[in-house]
């Protein structure tokens, strides 16, 4: 008899129990499990921009490690170069959406891997452990370098981890170079912002030296010492607005190298960042100014849209510089290139 009474008060207590974790799962989903809502370019119409001449040789990324949408907040002289230049077309949002968590290999997985958090399961801690190989999820690299076997790329990065267990090893015609190696000597025994500053400047100085003597494809480049600051002091502090300073010029440097090397016309320029940081420093979380990144697109081939994209997520970075470059998109992807960001979708 006590039996079939604690049965009859279990069993409601379950069933809500099961409900409430259904529920949530969904919310989790649809909330923090960010789903691309742009345009998949069809065959057709990359076959368009292809007979358009619309199509672009190269693809420069800077990535901008804990920078947020901050670009947006203060003068950014070197951004505003390519991004505000009346010689450049572009498309502009700082309110782009990262993945959940807000952390960077599963943010840097997505923009290069061009499928959601969820699936390509990189964590800061995988990706420093172990090389990527699910074959399912392929970079944007090795999907190029298949397509076109003799190409040259380059990943030139502050964050090794990028190099080491984000980005696939033995990739054809890839160069993936760890800034931080290039100074290691000259790092020895300073603070964590100090040194950070010492290698960006090495990515800008090693990304200005492969456009000048390798002429890459597609040309990555990342930068840490805005995320070193947010760890430490915080967005809108002093120390963060002073690290974004320091790779604005640095972003300025490279692209008038771009330029100088007859790059301008027929480069298509990106600015992102992986997540932002609390004003007490920190992220993971889903805070806005966490959760809110810059996703910006300039080109000077006339197909570029002025002005805002639609709603954006990390993973659209991928579809973005294979429309660019006049190539379909990988089918496993689910990213897609933004609403309102070229004139032929």
């Amino acid at each position: 008899m006590i039996k079939k009474k604690m049965l009859r008060i279990l069993c409601p207590v379950i069933v809500v129990i099961i409900l409430l974790t259904v529920t949530f799962s969904l919310l989790g989903t649809l909330l923090f499990n960010r789903f691309s809502r742009g345009i998949v370019p069809t065959a057709a119409a990359v076959q368009a921009i292809q007979e358009s001449g619309q199509t672009y040789d190269h693809v420069v990324i800077f990535g901008v490690d804990g920078a947020g949408g901050y670009f947006n907040e203060m003068d950014t002289p070197g951004f505003d170069s390519v991004f505000y230049s009346e010689a450049m077309d572009a498309s502009v949002t700082f309110t782009a959406v990262s993945q959940f968590p807000t952390d960077s290999a599963q943010n840097w997985g997505s923009l290069l891997h061009g499928v959601r958090c969820g699936k390509h399961k990189l964590t800061n801690g995988l990706a420093g452990e172990q090389k990527y190989t699910d074959e399912k999820y392929p970079s944007l690299f090795k999907v190029y370098s298949e397509r076109h076997p003799d190409v040259y790329m380059a990943s030139v990065v502050d964050w090794s981890v990028i190099n080491f267990g984000i980005i696939e090893d033995n990739i054809k015609g890839m160069v993936k170079i760890n800034a931080g190696d290039l100074v290691s000597e000259q790092t020895q025994g300073l603070s964590w912002m100090e040194s950070e500053k010492i290698i960006d400047a090495a990515v800008a100085e090693e990304a200005i030296r492969q456009i000048e003597t390798q002429d890459p494809t597609i040309l990555f480049t990342h930068f840490d010492c805005v995320d070193a600051a947010g760890h430490n002091f915080g967005t809108g502090s002093s120390e963060y607005i002073g690290a974004m300073r320091y790779v604005d010029e640095l972003i300025g440097k490279i692209y008038q190298a771009c330029l100088a090397h007859g790059w301008g016309e027929n480069t298509l320029f990106i600015c992102v960042s992986d997540h932002g940081h609390k004003y007490s420093g920190g992220h993971g979380t889903n805070d806005a100014i966490v959760r809110h990144t810059t996703f910006a697109v300039a080109g000077a081939k006339g197909n570029v849209i002025n002005g805002t994209p639609g709603y954006t997520v990390t993973q659209d970075m991928a579809a973005v510089v294979f429309y660019a470059l006049g190539e379909t998109q990988y089918g496993t992807w689910d990213g897609s290139v933004p609403k309102n960001m070229f004139k032929g979708l």
